[in-house]
C-alpha cells in the first residue's frame, strides 16, 4: 500500500512534492485497475497483471477448447449410435416378422394361393430393409463400415451388392482406444461370401525388391530393423540395418562387410527355394553373423550362425507373404502366362483372360473391371488370394476354361477336389446313406448304405458307397474305387475327374458301348442328385455344379425364402427359416456391440463434462475477481487517497516561518 512519509523534516520542497505525487498517483492507479477489475468481473485482465496466472490460463483455455471439440464429437457420436441402435431394432423386427411368416407357411395348412401373397410380404420386408441397411446420419452412411460416402448396399444383378469396406469410421472422441460409430454391413447383415478362401499356399519367390514388411520374418514375428554383428575371422563389424528397406538392401550391407576380407565372397537369395539367403565363402574364411546384445535382427532375418569357408550356407525361411505387387511368375506352383478363368454369378457369366496378369493387383483389376460383385482380396494370412460374392441373393462359381489349370493353381476355383461336401447345395451339403440295417437280421446291410449306380454304354455296372467321403476328392475316388472293384479299367474303360469347362464332376465312359452312361439313385439316397451328377449322357456325363457360394446374410436369405414360397417348396421355405434364425443371432449380437459403443460414449461424456467443470474451476480461481474482497480493498484505497491529498495539502502550506518558530 502507498503511503506518505510521516516526517519531512528539513528537506527540500521538490523532494517532498515529488514523494507526495508519487503516493498519490501509486494509489490513483492501483484505484484505476480495481474499477477496470470491478467492471469486467476478471482480476486477470491483461498479461502483465500476472505473467504466471497468464500462462496458466492459456493452457488452460488450450485445454478446454480441445474438450469442447471431444464433447462435439461425443455428441456426434451418441446421436449416430443412437440412431444406428434404432436400425438395429428395426432390422431386427423386421426379420423376426419374416421368420414368422416362414413358420406360419410350414405343414399341411398352407397352400400355393397363400404362400404366394406371403411371398408378397416377404418382398415388401426386403425392400424395407433395404432402406434400413442404406440409412444415413448428415450424408454419412452407418453401414457402409470406413466407406461412409455412399449407399453401401445397391441393386446389381437383381441382388444386392456391398460396396462398403472396413470395420467402422473412427473419430476422436478423446478414449484410450478407438471407438467406430459405424459399423459394417458384413457385420449387421452380411454382405460378403466367405468361402472361397484361397485352399493354396502360393508361397511367393523372395526378390531383391521385396520389402522387409512384407515379409513374415524366420521367427514368424516379421523383422526388426536394427544392427548386426558380423565376425569374419575374428575381425568383427557392426552392420546397421535399422533403414534398410528391401531384401536388397540387406543382401548388398552384409556382402560389403564380408567382402572387406573376402573378396570372392557372396551373399545372395537361395536359388534352391528362394525364400531366405544363402551365403558363400571363400576357403579359409569364416563368418559368424548374430545380433548383439540387445536385438532380433539377425534372428528375423534367418542369418544369425556360423558359416565354414569353401561352402554354401542357406539361411531360415523368411515367409514372403503376397502384395499387390507380387509378380505372377513369383507364386509357386502357378505356370505363367496364366490362362483363362470362367466366373458366374447369377445368370452371367464371363471367361476371363489372364494371360496379360503380371502381378497380383493386374489378377484383381482384370476380375473386378468385370462389374459381376466380385471382390477380390490377400487373405489375412497375406499367403493366398481370397475371392469373394459381393452380391446378396446370387450364386458365384470360378472355373477352368479349355480344360485349363489357372483357377486351381491360384487357389480359387470354387469347384476343386479339396472342396468340402457340407458346402454344396447352399451349405446344406450331401445326404449320404449309412448305418443301415437288415431288417430280418437286424445286422448291418452294406447293401443299404449304397448310394447311387453308375451304369456304362456296354451294358456294366457298379455301386458306389459314399460313407466317410468328405471332400469331392473323396468322391471322386469312392466312384473309382467302385469301378475298379467291379472289374473295370480305370483310365483305360472309365474315369472319373472334374469337367474341363466350368464346374462339376465329369465321368467319362471309354468302353464304346452303343449305350449311355447313366447315374440312378439307389435306396432312395438323394446324394447322385446333390452332387449333380444324376441322369444320362452320351460318352461324357459332366455335373452341375452344386457347390457354388452366395453371401449367407440377410438380404440371401429373404430372397431365398420368398423365392421358396412362390415355388411352394417346403424344404427351401424350412431351410431359409433356419438360416434367418442365424440372421437374427447376428443382428443381436451386431446391436449389442452398437449398445456398448454407446454407453462408452455416454460414459465419456459425463467424465468429460466433470473435466470441463475442474478446469473452468480452476481457471476461474485465476482469472476471475473476489468481489468481495475487491469492494473492501476499493474502499481501503479510497480512504488512503483522500489521507494522502490531506497530508499533502498539510505539508505543501509549511514555510521556514513555521519551522523558526
Amino acid at each position: 500500500m502507498s503511503s506518505v512519509p510521516s516526517v519531512f523534516s528539513r528537506v527540500p520542497n521538490a523532494l517532498s512534492s515529488q514523494l507526495l505525487l508519487g503516493s498519490i498517483s501509486r494509489t490513483n492507479n492501483q484505484l484505476i485497475q480495481l474499477q477496470v477489475q470491478l467492471a469486467s468481473g476478471k482480476a486477470l485482465n491483461r498479461p502483465s497483471d500476472n505473467p504466471i496466472g497468464a500462462s496458466t490460463v492459456g493452457v488452460i483455455d488450450n485445454m478446454l477448447e480441445r474438450r469442447d471439440q471431444i464433447l462435439r464429437n461425443l455428441s456426434q457420436a451418441d446421436s449416430m449410435l443412437g440412431t444406428l441402435d434404432a436400425t438395429m431394432q428395426d432390422a431386427g423386427d423386421l426379420l423376426l416378422e419374416a421368420r414368422s411368416i416362414g413358420l406360419s407357411q410350414l405343414g399341411v395348412d398352407s397352400d400355393p394361393e397363400t404362400r404366394r401373397n406371403e411371398a408378397e410380404v416377404i418382398n415388401s420386408i426386403l425392400q424395407s430393409m433395404e432402406g434400413l441397411a442404406n440409412r444415413d446420419y448428415r450424408g454419412i452412411h452407418l453401414f457402409g463400415g470406413s466407406s461412409t460416402g455412399s449407399a453401401p448396399f445397391t441393386g446389381l444383378l437383381g441382388g444386392y451388392q456391398y460396396n462398403g469396406s472396413g470395420n467402422g469410421l473412427v473419430t476422436d472422441i478423446g478414449l484410450g482406444n478407438n471407438t467406430p460409430v459405424t459399423i459394417s454391413g458384413e457385420e449387421a447383415f452380411g454382405g460378403l461370401s466367405a468361402r472361397v478362401e484361397g485352399h493354396r499356399d502360393l508361397d511367393p519367390d523372395l526378390l531383391p525388391e521385396t520389402r522387409l514388411s512384407d515379409l513374415g520374418g524366420a521367427r514368424g514375428l516379421g523383422i526388426t530393423r536394427g544392427s548386426v554383428s558380423v565376425n569374419v575371422n575374428g575381425v568383427e563389424t557392426q552392420v546397421d540395418l535399422s533403414d534398410a528397406s528391401t531384401i536388397d538392401d540387406v543382401r548388398s550391407r552384409i556382402q560389403a562387410a564380408i567382402q572387406a576380407t573376402d573378396p570372392g565372397a557372396l551373399v545372395e537369395i537361395d536359388p534352391v527355394n528362394a525364400a531366405g539367403f544363402r551365403i558363400s565363402l571363400s576357403v579359409g574364411t569364416n563368418v559368424t553373423i548374430s545380433d548383439p546384445q540387445v536385438g532380433v535382427t539377425a534372428q528375423d532375418l534367418g542369418i544369425d550362425g556360423t558359416y565354414a569357408g569353401g561352402t554354401s550356407t542357406a539361411g531360415g525361411d523368411l515367409n514372403p507373404g503376397l502384395t499387390w505387387i507380387t509378380p505372377v511368375d513369383a507364386l509357386a506352383g502357378v505356370t505363367t502366362p496364366l490362362g483363362t478363368i470362367r466366373i458366374e454369378n447369377g445368370s452371367q457369366s464371363r471367361d476371363v483372360d489372364l494371360s496379360g496378369a503380371e502381378t497380383i493387383q493386374d489378377i484383381r483389376n482384370t476380375i473386378e473391371q468385370l462389374d459381376l460383385g466380385v471382390r477380390v482380396e490377400i487373405s489375412e494370412s497375406g499367403d493366398r488370394i481370397s475371392v469373394h460374392n459381393e452380391v446378396s441373393g446370387l450364386e458365384m462359381s470360378i472355373g477352368e476354361v479349355g480344360g485349363g489349370t489357372t483357377a486351381s493353381e491360384l487357389g480359387i476355383r470354387s469347384f476343386d477336389g479339396e472342396t468340402q461336401l457340407s458346402e454344396f447345395n447352399n451349405g446344406r451339403g450331401v445326404d449320404i446313406v449309412s448305418g443301415s440295417v437288415d431288417p430280418i437280421t437286424g445286422l448291418p446291410d452294406p447293401d443299404g448304405d449304397l448310394d447311387f449306380r453308375v451304369t456304362l454304354g456296354d451294358g456294366r455296372s457298379f455301386d458306389v458307397d459314399l460313407v466317410g467321403a468328405l471332400t469331392v476328392d473323396d468322391v471322386m475316388q469312392a466312384i473309382d474305387d467302385a469301378a475298379t472293384t467291379a472289374g473295370i479299367a480305370t483310365p483305360g474303360e472309365f474315369r472319373v475327374g472334374l469337367a474341363s469347362d466350368g464346374n462339376g464332376i465329369r465321368l467319362d465312359d471309354l468302353t464304346g458301348g452303343g449305350g449311355n452312361i447313366e447315374v440312378s439313385s439307389l435306396n432312395n439316397s438323394s446324394a447322385a442328385s446333390q452332387l449333380g451328377i444324376l441322369g444320362s449322357a452320351s460318352a461324357t456325363l459332366t455335373g452341375e455344379d452344386r457347390a457354388k457360394f452366395a453371401v449367407e446374410g440377410v438380404f440371401s436369405h429373404l430372397i431365398a425364402l420368398r423365392d421358396a414360397l412362390l415355388a411352394d417348396d417346403d424344404s427351401g421355405i424350412a431351410f431359409a427359416v433356419d438360416n434367418l434364425e442365424q440372421d437374427i443371432t447376428r443382428s443381436t449380437e451386431a446391436r449389442a456391440k452398437v449398445g456398448v459403443r454407446a454407453q462408452r460414449v455416454a460414459d465419456a461424456m459425463t467424465r468429460e463434462d466433470d473435466r470441463k467443470v475442474q478446469d473452468l474451476s480452476l481457471k476461474s480461481s485465476i482469472q476471475d475477481l473476489d468481489f468481495a474482497s475487491a469492494a473492501m480493498r476499493f474502499s481501503s484505497l479510497q480512504q488512503q487517497l483522500q489521507a494522502s491529498l490531506s497530508t499533502a495539502s498539510s505539508v505543501s502550506n509549511l514555510t521556514l516561518l513555521d519551522f523558526l518558530r
